[in-house]
């Protein structure tokens, strides 16, 4: 029977917005909330003596809030608060209609499918309602309009989830179809429904020639669909989409095949999804969600339903009788008796929304890891940088409703940046993966990551952290153009830990770098450029523009140049190596460099073809505290969101006590020119001081990314590492205040060969200009002649000339005393005459080495002093050999000696290359010369004494001579020839062992001296009771093992299977070389008491 007048019952809410009633934060901060799953749209009730039950007083306090599908990308201020669904009571029960977290929408009169591709629940929340927010029912004006009987469409929709094709992007599909295969699937199709379906594919093919799809139904063939082939290049389209339509007349089951076939024998097919849209008569609709797919129709309803317009979930309409449809709109048909009941209440947590101060720092954490979240938020605090530790689960709960998805924390992070700005950094502690829902196994996605729409072009296909920093109103749609750039707000780091043991090593990093613990020292004005070779030179000339930047901008520090193309390279096949080279970037390492700037071509796992770096190479590189950033502008280096690859940059943060502190680093196939301009942005910023300090990594990183927009191509370009953390460079500055010549006891602002000078500085704060008084330590100057014109050899490219500062004139110690320094230095006679520009560089240390201060002055040198000379003898030289500093004739175990040379002489040491001969040298049983001159070092704020420590390796068994050639600064000439035997070397010894406290109580700690010092050996304990049962068992390895090994220990309580009781029990050291794998062994009592 059909109603003439036709009424409407409309749920209202009185708006706060303008479709939907917003709760304020004051009322979210202090009420109870639950949240409850729905995995479908529908309407649902919940009853009274529910909520009683949970602790509301009464079914006419309580409101629904979420939001149906995805959260808009979209920032606005709506978003930062709870939004509440419309409701309606009817005989105390409480009834809502709620979105699924998958939806169709309707655009041009067709179905389009939108996943939810974080999640396959979506959850709402249930609270105390705010400003007796009442629900009231409005009666609408009759519409006076013909009567029809409707056509209303239900859709049924399937979703494959199985394939991401480059392992990037959002965008999922079925597993492949391979050529001449079938891929099958089934949907049931109402009976009730006489007209047409609509049937809706979207395929896709990865072919390098044409392909095409053959659909059949019900073993009927009834269209096809071709798909245009790809490029066969590396970084071409991988996989072409389309979208079929098509109406059939079926109904029942519905057996659908699809055929794949192309020319391309390695071709795949894919269907991403399937929409059916079944037609139903408006008078005969049974339960159910309806959309209306025609142009603006009445459709009248049989009165035994209940009907809403839910075309706005917002904004709820009850029908009665008839109603006018547009397009795209779309009813739920329910019997209240039949609604389905919400059962499952989860409560919710304490509000994150308002914390004890504004924090610059937010560390979110998957709980998993949240002991060392705690840990590194505690030492923040002791740095005085304010933070809060949030778990990723508030976030979901507080600012997602309780469901999975990444807006939620871009959400949570714009409520806090929007209160007062203060907020700098956020800290994603935790991997994140493209796999959101773990169908691929693997490593976890702990704390997830943005994805890119695009998932089939390499180049433009992206994972990023940058989307959690767009917190400004309005931003975050991120089109993937350059029109859709958008600027950071904060910084944004990640440390992608999957464990504990993971996540504790980078929080002994980072504790360790900002603390100072065992890595001060001048290593932190150390810079190092590696450029690949090949491509006409492109990464040595950005190398170069980087270097030249620093060089002219920030004289006070060393840049190591490390270009693969002055190194030799040795062909095998095809291929080629250059180990000479991967030492020269290990040595570099090893010796310290505050950062590592790699540019050229890489991939997962390994730095140039050449590979002058592979992952499998940090299982060889010894534990050094003295860590590098890495920046490495190359391709895919830092992929970091895959479940199934492990990166090399995840393996360089997570390498126990070695590899690096953090990385700029790109996860996908990138563009040299995108490379230079972030790598360009970042080389401006890195050392900038905009209030007199030197900025955070998040700062810097903002900077960078900010400065280089170029679309979604450098999207991919991630700080994996601690975002407050700040590049140890000294705080402190040495200042040269004034060179004196002494010999003409005057000023003077040019140094000359042969020129004796006083340099006298001091150590200020560069924010006052004020002198550190009362302070005492240690500084060292160093000398550096005119940079040198250096060609590399033209392997792969014609060879490139380039500028090297290689010519060390001076270095020297000496005593820093109430903030004041002095050194009298002497020119050697060996520089470059002509005249141009060389630098002073100072470092120093204060208080102990707790501060330490740097600084450089360029000053012009050439010429020759006029100053005559009468020292016509050679340089004093003594040599001292192992830790106890013997003199020869000596023997000794090891055919590895640490080496002390002592010099004096009254002109000062020869460390000058400039002219061929006159190096400091030293001859092993007359083999390859050792040059020394970076070595020596001058001692006492002067230039007659000094030092040099080194190691003598691959000793001989037996007699070993041993001569050191040196030359002073006028080119007075010395040598000494000595001799030593090494005896016993050819076994592996344990020359000494202890264990330490002894009796003890907690622990034991193990010290073994030996004689392979610098060798990889491997130390084995093993404990035994006194009835020989094995208590305490543990293997470590030692790269280039010290002559002390001292660090391996045994906690008592760390055991899972067993506690020591007092009393006396036996341990028994194995010492095993991996050089020629001879071993020793050693046995000692340990007490427990």
């Amino acid at each position: 029977m059909l109603i003439s007048n036709i009424k409407y019952k409309i749920i209202i809410t009185y708006f706060l917005a303008l479709t939907s009633v917003i709760l304020p934060s004051i009322a979210q901060d202090n009420g109870t909330f639950y949240k409850f799953p729905i995995t479908e749209s529908g309407v649902y009730k919940i009853n009274e003596s529910q909520l009683i039950s949970l602790g509301f007083s009464g079914i006419n306090e309580v409101s629904v809030f979420g939001f149906p599908g995805m959260l808009p990308q979209k920032l606005d201020s709506t978003q930062t608060n709870l939004q509440s669904i419309p409701t309606q009571i009817k005989e105390k029960e409480l009834f809502f209609y709620l979105e699924g977290p998958h939806q169709i929408q309707i655009q041009n009169n067709k179905p389009e499918y939108h996943h939810h591709i974080y999640s396959d629940t979506l959850f709402y929340l249930i609270g105390e309602k705010f400003n007796d927010h009442k629900i009231g029912i409005n009666q609408s004006e009759a519409i006076e309009q013909p009567l029809e009987n409707g056509l209303l469409f239900q859709v049924f929709a399937q979703k494959w989830e199985e394939t991401n094709l480059l392992g990037s992007g959002r965008n999922w599909y079925s597993k492949p179809i391979f050529t001449g295969e079938r891929l099958q699937f089934v949907q049931q199709i109402p009976s009730e429904s006489l007209n047409p379906i609509n049937l809706t594919l979207k395929l896709m093919s990865q072919a390098l020639s044409a392909a095409t799809f053959r659909i059949n139904v019900n073993s009927q063939e009834i269209d096809q669909l071709s798909i245009a082939s790809i490029p066969n290049t590396t970084y071409g389209i991988k996989g072409r989409e389309e979208i079929f339509t098509k109406s059939l007349n079926i109904t029942g089951n519905a057996n659908f095949s699809l055929l794949f076939q192309s020319a391309d024998i390695n071709a795949t097919g894919y269907l991403d999804y399937a929409i059916i849209s079944v037609p139903f008569n408006s008078l005969a609709l049974k339960k159910g969600i309806y959309f209306q797919l025609e142009e603006q129709q009445v459709n009248a309803f049989s009165p035994e339903n209940t009907v809403w317009n839910v075309s706005d979930p917002f904004q709820v309409f009850e029908i009665e009788g008839q109603a006018t449809l547009k397009s795209g709109e779309k009813i739920a048909v329910f019997s209240p008796e039949e609604v389905p009941t919400i059962s499952d209440f989860r409560i919710l947590g304490n509000s994150i929304r308002k914390f004890d101060s504004s924090p610059e720092l937010i560390i979110i954490t998957n709980d998993l890891l949240r002991s060392q979240a705690e840990r590194l938020s505690a030492h923040k605090t002791n740095l005085g940088i304010s933070n809060q530790v949030v778990s990723l689960k508030d976030i979901y709960d507080h600012f997602g409703y309780g469901t999975t998805d990444i807006t939620a924390i871009r959400n949570f992070l714009a409520f806090h940046y929007q209160k007062d700005h203060r907020l700098k950094n956020v800290l994603m502690f935790g991997k994140g993966t493209y796999d959101y829902k773990g169908k691929l196994g693997g490593r976890p996605n702990l704390i997830p990551i943005y994805s890119s729409r695009n998932s089939l072009n390499p180049l433009t296909t992206y994972s990023s952290d940058d989307y959690l920093g767009f917190l400004d109103w309005g931003q975050g749609e991120w089109v993937e153009s350059n029109a859709g750039d958008e600027q950071l707000m904060i910084g944004v780091g990640r440390i992608p830990a999957i464990n504990l043991v993971e996540s504790e090593e980078m929080v002994n990093k980072i504790i360790s770098y900002e603390t100072g613990i065992n890595n001060s020292g001048d290593w932190k004005r150390n810079l190092a450029f590696f450029a690949d070779d090949g491509d006409n030179n492109i990464h040595l000339r950005d190398a170069e523009a980087h270097a030249a930047f620093l060089s002219e901008n920030h004289p006070e520090f060393l840049i190591k140049k490390l270009y693969l193309d002055r190194y030799e390279q040795v062909r095998t096949g095809s291929s080629q190596s250059s180990p000479v080279a991967k030492e020269a970037m290990l040595n570099a390492i090893k010796d310290g460099v505050l950062f590592m700037n790699y540019i050229g071509h890489g991939n997962e796992t390994t730095l140039t073809a050449e590979r002058v770096f592979s992952v499998s190479d940090l299982n060889d590189w010894p534990e050094n505290p003295l860590l590098p950033l890495f920046v490495t502008a190359t391709c895919e280096f830092g992929r970091h969101d895959s479940p199934l690859i492990r990166s090399a940059a995840e393996e360089l943060l997570f390498a126990q006590r070695k590899g690096a502190i953090g990385m700029l680093t790109t996860g996908r196939p990138v563009f040299s020119s995108i490379n230079f301009a972030l790598n360009k942005a970042f080389i401006e910023t890195v050392f900038q001081k905009p209030n007199g300090e030197l900025m955070d990594l998040g700062t810097i990183f903002k900077i960078t990314k900010n400065n280089s927009l170029n679309g979604p191509f450098n999207r991919n370009f991630s700080l994996l590492g601690d975002p407050s953390m700040k590049l140890a460079v000294p705080e402190l500055e040495t200042k040269a205040e004034s060179l004196i010549d002494l010999q003409l006891e005057m000023e003077t602002d040019t140094l000359k060969a042969m020129q004796q000078i006083q340099l006298l500085g001091k150590v200020k704060d560069p924010l006052t200009g004020a002198v550190i008084g009362n302070s005492t330590g240690n500084f060292e100057v160093q000398i550096t002649d005119k940079p040198k014109k250096v060609k590399s050899l033209g392997d792969e490219s014609e060879p490139f000339e380039f500028l090297e500062e290689q010519n060390l004139l001076f270095k020297g110690v000496g005593n820093i005393q109430e903030g004041s320094f002095v050194s009298d230095i002497f020119i050697p006679k060996n520089i470059d005459y002509s005249l141009g520009t060389g630098t002073i560089r100072i470092f120093g240390q204060i208080d102990n080495g707790t501060e330490e201060a740097m600084g450089a002055v360029r000053i012009p040198i050439g010429g020759s002093s006029l100053f005559q000379n009468s020292d016509v003898e050679g340089p004093k030289i003594q040599m001292l050999y192992s830790d106890e500093l013997v003199a020869a004739p000596s023997k000794f175990p090891s055919p590895t000696l640490p080496l002390r040379i002592l010099l004096e002489d009254e002109s000062g040491m020869n460390i000058s290359s400039q002219n061929i001969g006159q190096d400091i040298i030293l001859l092993v049983n007359d083999q390859n010369p050792i040059v020394l001159n970076q070595n020596y070092i001058a001692i006492e704020n002067g230039f007659q004494k000094g030092i040099i420590n080194t190691i003598i390796k691959n000793l001989r068994e037996g007699t070993n001579n041993i001569t050191l050639i040196a030359w002073d600064n006028l080119g007075n000439r010395s040598e000494v020839s000595e001799s030593i035997e090494i005896k016993g070397s050819l076994q592996l010894k344990i020359l000494s062992h202890t264990t330490y406290p002894n009796p003890t109580t907690v622990q034991s700690k193990f010290q073994v001296t030996h004689n392979r010092v610098t060798e990889n050996l491997i130390m084995e304990i093993e404990v035994y009771s006194i009835l020989g049962s094995t208590i305490f068992k543990s293997t470590k390895r030692y790269v280039e093992a010290d002559f002390l090994l001292d660090d391996f220990e045994w906690i008592f309580f760390r055991s899972k299977t067993y506690y020591p009781v007092k009393g006396t029990y036996i341990y028994k050291l194995v010492l095993t070389s991996e050089k020629d794998g001879s071993s020793d062994s050693k046995s000692g009592k340990i007490i427990i008491k």
